[in-house]
């Protein structure tokens, strides 16, 4: 009886050990696929956070020229800071005084952080004065096909 346990239980010939070729193939292939999605999100990852920063340094910006602005209250509340975004090249003013001179290191400053296209505006109004700081910078790491982004902040000088 112990001889018929013993060939039962015994594989049958014929039968495959392993993993064929094939199937080899169709993991690598699922592998694959998985780590090029994952390369994907990794990408668009890095591009949200590169835009991330650079909204973060237009908030320190901004922030930077209101301080200037409250260290020269007479100044900012008659409207000296008052400036327009400009449709082209965004050029600095060229004065001595002390609001010409605050405003040319402020787009000095974008410029550095943002490039060449980043520019800056004030529109100052009211007692006490109510200013609105635009800043336009490009956002084309980001956004496909060369994006303007535009910040603005209300603050009450």
């Amino acid at each position: 009886m112990s001889g018929q346990i013993r060939r039962a239980i015994k594989e049958p010939t014929g039968h495959q050990r392993g993993v064929s070729l094939i199937e080899v193939l169709v993991a690598l292939f699922v592998l694959a696929f998985g780590m090029l999605g994952i390369a994907g999100m990794q990408t668009m990852a890095m591009k949200a956070n590169q835009s991330a920063f650079e909204r973060n340094a237009v908030v320190i910006s901004a922030n930077s020229i209101a301080e200037r602005m409250r260290s020269n209250l007479a100044a900012a509340r008659t409207g000296g800071y008052n400036r327009t975004m400009p449709t082209g090249a965004c050029t600095a003013p060229s004065g001595t005084d002390r609001v010409s001179v605050d405003t040319s290191r402020w787009l000095d400053e974008l410029n550095r952080n943002f490039g060449t296209t980043a520019c800056g505006a004030i529109n100052c109004a009211g007692t006490p004065a109510f200013c609105r700081i635009t800043v336009r910078w490009d956002d084309s790491r980001v956004a496909n096909g060369g994006a303007a982004q535009t910040f603005e902040v209300d603050v009450r000088i």
